[in-house]
């Protein structure tokens, strides 16, 4: 007999999704979704601009949990964005898009009032003349619902995966967490990414879009193989789906992970005022070299000026750039994520360091 996902679609006005929004009835941190805020401002105004000409916007995706008292919550599968956008217009937040009149859907007998509410916020909307008509379509706007009834989280996470493999919204790391998101090796990346040594040199990485675990992953994924890999998407997700659930080599590889990261610590490099050594080309290089040395062991006393005296002189003005400064410098400069670029500037690392890079690396 042939198996169909369960589902269900129905209509909920946006009146209806805020009441329930206001008793806590929705979960918005399912597992398997991406941060939240990762829509600018501007394209939730626009999600807004569409709701009050009554465009049509994509159906929103939940799955229902009734508890024993038979009180109902939803996880938002897919639809988190457009949703909190609407949230942030009600509680405002953001205001409508400021070219809402500029459009050819209007005549000319509604433009008059559409430009008077462009760019306005919702309370001030309301208090506007003759904005009922707009205030009501807003309230009354029917959101298209598909409701999933599935108790396998995996099976969930793989309708998410789905819907957005479509579209261009997630970057790869986002879909890896959708579809990996039940996955020891998922939570293990997390717990990773919050070590407090790592966590105050993400500045440049888009924690909201989960850039920062994709590069611990980047890092785990060096301890795990032995060895520096290329870090294409294609790569990583060979690497996520080899490692998901094998819990012998992930709990070996994580004790290594932690070693690493002491070393690095035990170096007190200067990361206040060469901010730069917070960039992942640097950090991912500090991190092999660091890894090489516990492999070799080779002792943190040995290594310390040195490689202090190599990256002031790396981040200084006055350098001119010869011997392994200059290599270290080419291999940051070009396809500074592929696995031939980082070895070599882990290398130019170890010579700077007197230290044997024919040694097992």
């Amino acid at each position: 007999m042939a198996k169909f996902f369960e589902r269900n679609s129905t209509k909920l006005t946006v009146s209806e999704f805020y009441d329930n929004y206001t008793l806590k009835k929705y979960n918005f941190e399912a597992s398997y979704q991406r941060k939240s805020d990762v829509w600018a401002e501007d394209k939730k105004s626009f999600l807004i601009d569409s709701i009050l000409k009554n465009y049509p916007i994509p159906a929103i995706f939940m799955r229902p949990i009734v508890d024993r008292d038979g009180k109902t919550k939803y996880d938002i599968v897919d639809g988190k964005q457009r949703l909190q956008a609407i949230i942030s217009f009600i509680e405002e937040e953001i205001p409508l898009t400021t070219y809402f009149a500029e459009d050819g859907f209007l005549d000319e007998q509604s433009r008059s009032l559409a430009e008077n509410i462009a760019g306005k916020k919702f309370e001030d909307i309301k208090k506007e003349k003759d904005s009922g008509d707009y205030v009501k379509q807003f309230w009354t706007y029917a959101l298209q619902i598909e409701y999933l009834y599935e108790d396998d989280l995996d099976l969930v996470s793989s309708v998410f995966d789905r819907l957005n493999r479509n579209g261009e919204p997630l970057n790869p790391q986002e879909l890896r967490n959708a579809k990996y998101s039940t996955t020891p090796l998922l939570k293990l990346i997390k717990e990773l990414s919050n070590i407090s040594f790592l966590q105050d040199k993400r500045e440049r990485l888009k924690i909201e879009r989960m850039e920062d675990e994709e590069f611990v992953s980047e890092l785990f994924f060096l301890v795990l193989n032995k060895k520096t890999l290329d870090s294409t998407p294609t790569v990583l997700d060979v690497q996520y789906e080899k490692y998901k659930d094998n819990m012998e080599i992930l709990r070996e590889g994580e004790k290594e992970f932690n070693k690493v990261i002491e070393f690095m610590e035990s170096l007190e490099l200067d990361y206040e005022n060469n901010k730069r050594l917070c960039w992942t080309t640097h950090l991912y290089t500090l991190f092999s070299f660091c890894w090489y040395c516990i492999n070799n062991d080779v002792e943190v006393e040995k290594v310390k000026s040195s490689v202090s005296n190599f990256y002031n002189e790396y981040f200084s003005k006055n350098t001119k750039y010869t011997g392994y400064l200059k290599e270290y410098k080419e291999a940051a400069s070009s396809r500074t994520r592929s696995a031939s670029q980082k070895n070599n500037r882990m290398n130019s690392l170890l010579k700077y360091c007197s230290l044997n890079v024919s040694e097992k690396i």
